[in-house]
């Protein structure tokens, strides 16, 4: 296939090549504004872009698929053209870790990025301290470019096990460091709180530092947009923590004027990293559909892979001028038995239930802040306000006693409350007669159930589309650990990384304490 620049392709062409999502890119929300599709010019180099829709369940990208289409009138939407396209490559992957069945996300983004398995917590290291050589340091050291953008911190799990070998995820102050170190091309994402003097530990102002390492530093999305025709390495975060989820950004002004979107950010790490004549490598997380449904916020996690979705359009559009590349695209786990449930007779009304879900006009995370000391009408009243569903006051009481510090959920392992209070509250659909066979009103909310407010077991679905493709060994069930092979074969490196089994590791293991774990799952979606 001879290459070709985005200027040689009509616009009702690329239309057609990029999907139903196109003409939505960019777009808070998907939500109709006209916006153009990014422009990219032939790269010299092959690429490889890592997409990573972490905590993401079959059950949220079909959902993402529903309202695309039933909701925003689209067609289609990107994630399920290109699984559909003959050309790509659908498989499945497997994601245990070395603790066990369930893996966290440090492991997981290790397995990928270093071919071995490690325990949970773990970086890109052994249970016993042996740090294991990634990906991306291998491209590096043979000149490729190399890129991280993701919608959470940028020192969190799944980016840091690509570069980070400390023995515990939470050590996000070491980990900016190990950032600094290893100097990627591209850096962008939330975050600022472990590199501003003011609030590490230490006092390193690490915005200085990569200012002398030659950076240009960027910390809103206007100077993000200025900056993305320099050829310079370019590191910008546009948080304290985390980005906002997306249905925050998209209807807080303040906010979306500040945070880029991911396929913002996306367009801005394609246009520096092809500026490399070797190519390079790009890791894109949307880090947040996993924190939404840690939550059990349905709309949250629907909205942040639209998002995702988005992005697929924006890597479409470079595919189309730099038709060498490859992308693979996948989740690191499963997260909280995410599932849309039949609802009415014969599930008539499970459409229209899952659909209901878009009248919210913001995630749980803001709506819990704003419930805070407030008595039980109020409660009412801000769910109605911003969920656009009326609960009872006996629901609004049951959300004001999980807010209360004693309050104690069944089944009793960590449950983020009140947010999986307010997720069953906002599931509750109910129709039909009462016991005494008379008619009674309906209650029409939504159908999205959650079994935990943890990660799960379930394989993941593993999209591999452009070069190379089909030639990968991708399109059957593979461990989590085949795809930093993949990585090796495809940019033509020879490296094995010392391993571990899980009964050599289990001396290692250290298990946290109870209060430990619950302060790291706090901190984790923070």
């Amino acid at each position: 296939m001879d290459r070709i620049t985005s200027a040689e392709i009509s616009r009702r062409d690329l239309i057609k090549l990029l999907g139903a999502g196109a003409l939505c890119a960019l777009i808070p929300g998907g939500r109709g504004e006209a916006s153009p599709v990014p422009a990219f010019e032939a790269a010299r180099g092959k690429g490889l872009i890592f997409v990573v829709g972490d905590g993401m369940p079959l059950g949220v990208t079909r959902a993402m698929h529903e309202i695309r289409t039933g909701i925003f009138g689209h067609s289609d939407s990107n994630l399920y053209a290109r699984l559909r396209d003959p050309g790509s490559s659908v498989g499945y992957m497997a994601t245990a870790s070395l603790s066990g069945i369930v893996t966290d996300s440090a492991p997981a983004s290790a397995a990928w990025s270093t071919g071995v398995k490690t325990a949970n917590r773990l970086l890109a290291a052994l249970p016993d301290g042996r740090p294991l050589k990634t990906i991306m340091e291998l491209l590096k050291a043979e000149g490729y470019g190399c890129g991280l953008v993701t919608t959470t911190r940028v020192t969190h799990a799944t980016p840091a096990a690509w570069v980070s070998h400390r023995m515990h995820r939470d050590l996000e102050d070491d980990i900016a460091l190990d950032l600094l170190a290893f100097q990627p091309d591209v850096l962008l994402g939330g975050g600022s709180v472990h590199f501003d003097a003011a609030k590490r530990k230490d006092g390193k102002d690490l915005f200085a530092d990569f200012g002398k390492a030659g950076y240009e530093v960027v910390r809103e999305r206007k100077t993000l947009q200025a900056a993305t025709a320099s050829k310079r390495p370019l590191v910008g975060l546009f948080s304290a923590s985390h980005l906002a989820y997306a249905v925050d950004r998209h209807n807080d002004p303040e906010l979306g004027a500040k945070q880029p979107s991911l396929p913002e950010m996306t367009t801005a790490a394609l246009q520096r990293l092809s500026s490399n004549p070797r190519g390079f490598i790009l890791q894109v997380e949307a880090g947040r559909i996993d924190h939404a449904a840690h939550s059990n916020d349905a709309w949250g996690s629907i909205m942040d892979t639209v998002e995702l979705d988005d992005t697929l359009a924006v890597i479409n559009a470079y595919l189309a001028a730099n038709p060498q590349t490859l992308v693979i695209f996948t989740s690191d786990h499963g997260n909280s038995g995410w599932g849309i449930n039949g609802t009415g007779p014969d599930y008539h009304d499970a459409a229209q239930a899952l659909r209901s879900y878009g009248a919210a006009k913001a995630s749980f995370e803001v709506i819990i802040k704003k419930l805070k000391g407030k008595g039980t009408a109020d409660i009412a009243e801000i769910i109605r306000a911003y969920t656009g569903h009326a609960i009872s006051q006996a629901e609004a009481k049951m959300v004001s006693e999980a807010m209360s510090a004693d309050f104690a959920p069944y089944p009793g392992d960590f449950i983020y409350q009140p947010d999986a209070t307010l997720g069953k509250i906002l599931s509750h659909s109910d129709s039909g007669k009462n016991a005494r066979g008379e008619q009674i009103a309906s209650v029409r909310r939504g159908n999205v159930g959650f079994t935990s407010c943890n990660h799960t077991a379930e394989d993941q679905l593993l999209l591999a589309f452009g070069h190379r493709a089909r030639d990968l060994g991708m399109d059957r069930l593979v461990d989590n650990t085949y795809l930093f092979e993949v990585m090796c074969r495809y940019f033509g490196i020879s490296h094995r990384n010392p391993s571990m089994t899980s009964d050599q590791a289990r001396q290692f293991l250290k298990v946290s304490s109870a209060g430990d774990w619950q302060r790291h799952l706090r901190k984790h979606i923070a």
